[in-house]
């Protein structure tokens, strides 16, 4: 099914995969649609749901808004490709079906690009978290002046699935998302793109993770072993044998969560342990943040030090959204 104009040229198109998603697509469609930048595409792409998403969707008659069903699911990164080659803007933005932006989220980032230098190829923003097990938000603002193609190594902290922006062009130097990742693959991309081209942050919050999801073990274990392979030798050749072993003690961390999250603690605890040998530094930096936040419900990522992280207490989302 595909539904839209075809003679828009926007400077701005927003890819939005869903899954199984009728209960937050309406959300994140109509933060699009609010944004102050009226000069966008939005382009749906339903991965194959089961529920009524299309028919959420079908609500908004909108010529800025493409919608199209894919027949089979395949996962997060095969329904953004398919979005990116639909896309017809200068820029290409990226937001994920559960979340949603401030109403000047773009008009914001792409001033931010506009004024970058010409070897920038992508930008992202503060978002804000909200754990909606425990009710919990916090704000997290990536340093704009840290060295983030290192900070990759450690963990892939900048909310790349609704925060991230990128210059038509970059898809081409870089690639496109991974299809055999159903996880890590925002980092993946992420750390391909860091190698070749430059980021800037726009240091604001703009736009809310909804966090609410419980990893599949076996798909996080899957895709742990090719992100790896792809990426351990890279990361020794590039930073030395140190920044290999955080990245891998890392990957062992993002599988115990999971595994915490699962209710499958003496697997998650040797995973922790494994790490531990890997680099003992990453263990006492996030054991205490990610048993506290599993064990309150919240199941956020653990986020590297170069964050600024302001916490929320009683306040919900504002009325802007």
């Amino acid at each position: 099914m595909n539904r839209g104009h075809t003679s828009f040229r926007p400077t701005v198109s927003v890819v939005l995969p869903v899954f199984n998603g009728e209960l937050s697509v309406g959300r994140a469609v109509q933060s699009v649609l609010r944004q102050t930048m009226s000069d966008l595409e939005l382009v749906v792409i339903d991965d194959g749901s089961a529920d009524r998403t299309s028919r959420v969707v079908s609500r908004y008659s909108e010529r800025r808004l493409k919608f199209v069903k894919l027949a089979n699911n395949s996962g997060t990164s095969a329904a953004r490709n398919a979005g990116i080659s639909l896309a017809r803007g200068e820029y290409i933005a990226f937001l994920d079906s559960d979340d949603e932006w401030l109403p000047d989220k773009l008009e914001q980032q792409i001033e931010t690009m506009r004024t970058s230098s010409a070897t920038t190829g992508i930008s992202t923003t503060g978002f804000r978290i909200h754990r909606i097990v425990s009710g919990r938000y916090e704000d997290i603002i990536p340093d704009p002046h840290a060295d983030w193609q290192r900070q990759q190594l450690t963990m892939c902290a900048l909310g790349p699935g609704s925060t991230l922006m990128v210059k038509r062009g970059v898809f081409q130097q870089v690639g496109m998302f991974d299809v055999a990742l159903r996880r890590f693959e925002d980092w993946d991309w992420m750390i391909r793109c860091l190698a070749l081209r430059n980021i800037v942050i726009c240091p604001c919050v703009l736009a809310v993770l909804h966090v609410d999801r419980r990893p599949s073990v076996r798909i996080v274990q899957r895709s742990a072993e090719r992100f790896l392979e792809k990426h351990m030798l890279g990361s020794e050749a590039t930073f030395g044998s140190g920044a290999a072993r955080r990245l891998r003690a890392s990957v062992e961390l993002e599988i115990a969560r999971a595994m915490i999250a699962n209710g499958k603690y003496a697997s998650a605890l040797l995973c922790i342990a494994r790490a531990g040998r890997y680099s003992p530094e990453r263990v006492s930096l996030l054991l205490s943040e990610l048993m506290k936040r599993t064990w309150s419900g919240d199941i956020a990522w653990a986020l590297p030090g170069k964050l600024r992280r302001k916490h929320i207490r009683g306040r919900g989302i504002p009325e802007s959204f």
